[in-house]
């Protein structure tokens, strides 16, 4: 059985509060919505997994200052999820980035994330003009 849609405003809902919430809730946060299989593979190397992912989602909501952002167009069929994100940001000291995610995703019967690939990269501002 494949889980029920998930529309845009949903999603940005998810990857808000994966950004923006209580750290010492990010463990709750990552068994309500990945799967114990969870598997992120993100594009140019890197790897993480269910545990990785609670302290990932932890750090991300203690040093996040601001998250500002809209999905762009979101597709899906079945379990499987494609979406373009984009977003400004400030993690700690850092300034603000103007960032754009592709996410693809698969959802376990739970409607939980489980398979990932993600590729996040810097919007060039000077490319608009």
């Amino acid at each position: 059985m494949s889980p029920s849609e998930i529309t845009a405003k949903e999603f940005e809902q998810w990857l808000d509060s994966t950004f923006i919430g209580d750290p010492a809730t990010s463990r709750e946060f990552c068994q309500r919505n990945l799967s114990p299989d969870y598997v992120r593979l993100h594009a140019g190397g890197g790897r993480t997994d269910f545990d990785q992912a609670v302290e990932k989602v932890t750090h991300f909501r203690t040093i996040c200052r601001k998250w500002e952002g809209k999905v762009n167009f979101l597709v899906q069929q079945g379990n499987k999820i494609a979406v373009r994100y984009t977003v400004n940001l400030i993690f700690g000291d850092n300034p603000e980035q103007h960032m754009e995610l592709m996410f693809m995703a698969e959802r376990d019967t739970q409607g939980r994330f489980q398979n990932v690939w993600e590729l996040t990269e810097p919007i060039d501002e000077s490319a608009n003009n």
